[in-house]
C-alpha cells in the first residue's frame, strides 16, 4: 500500500473507530455524502458526453442534460462541503499557523470553524426559506425540462446544514483534544 492510501486509511479509521457514537455516525454519513458528489460529478461528465455526441454527431439535442447536469453540480457542491471540513481540504493557509504554538493553533482552528458555522447557519436558514418559497409559489426551471426549483434549491439548505453540523463536530474535536492530523488529499 502506497504511503498516501495509508495516510488516508489512518485518518478514516481514526473517525470510524472514535469512541464517540457521534463521531462514528457524522463519520458515515459525511462519507456517504462525499461518495454521493463523486457520484454526482461523474454524472455530470456522463451526461456531457452524452450531449455532445448526440447534438453534434446525431444532431438530436436533448431538452433535459442541461438542466440535470446543473442539478447535479449544485447538489455534488453542497453535498461535499462537509467531506471537504471533515478532511480539512478546504483551502488553508498552513504556513503561518505551523509557525505557532499548539495553543494558539486551537485559537485559529476555533475561529475558523466558528466564522465557516456562523456562515452556514446562515445560509442554511435563508437557503430553506427560499425553498419553501419555490414550493409556495410552485416556481420552474425556465427550460423544456420545467424541473421544479424547489428541487435544486433544497440542496443549498441541506448542504450548508451539513457543513453547519460538520463544523460543530470539528470544533468539539478541537476542543476535547480529538484533533486528528492534517491530511494531504491529492487529486
Amino acid at each position: 500500500m502506497s504511503d498516501v492510501n495509508a495516510a488516508q486509511t489512518d485518518t478514516a479509521s481514526w473517525r470510524a473507530h472514535h469512541p464517540s457514537r457521534w463521531v462514528r455516525f457524522n463519520h458515515a454519513v459525511v462519507t456517504l455524502c462525499g461518495r454521493l458528489s463523486a457520484l454526482l460529478f461523474a454524472s455530470i461528465a456522463v451526461m456531457i458526453t452524452y450531449e455532445v455526441i448526440a447534438r453534434y454527431l446525431f444532431l438530436s439535442p436533448t431538452i433535459w442534460v442541461e438542466d440535470l447536469s446543473l442539478l447535479c453540480q449544485i447538489w455534488a457542491s453542497c453535498l461535499g462541503a462537509s467531506w471537504l471540513l471533515q478532511h480539512q481540504a478546504l483551502i488553508r493557509i498552513d504556513m503561518l499557523i505551523d509557525r505557532f504554538g499548539p495553543r494558539v493553533r486551537m485559537v485559529a482552528e476555533l475561529w475558523s470553524l466558528t466564522v465557516i458555522a456562523l456562515f452556514s447557519g446562515w445560509v442554511t436558514f435563508y437557503g430553506a426559506e427560499l425553498v419553501i418559497e419555490s414550493v409556495q409559489m410552485g416556481s420552474a426551471s425556465a427550460s423544456m425540462l420545467g424541473l421544479p426549483m424547489w428541487i435544486t434549491k433544497s440542496a443549498v439548505p441541506f448542504g450548508f446544514g451539513l457543513l453547519f453540523i460538520q463544523c460543530i463536530t470539528e470544533g468539539l474535536l478541537v476542543i476535547s483534544g480529538h484533533v486528528q492530523a492534517a491530511e494531504e488529499v491529492n487529486i
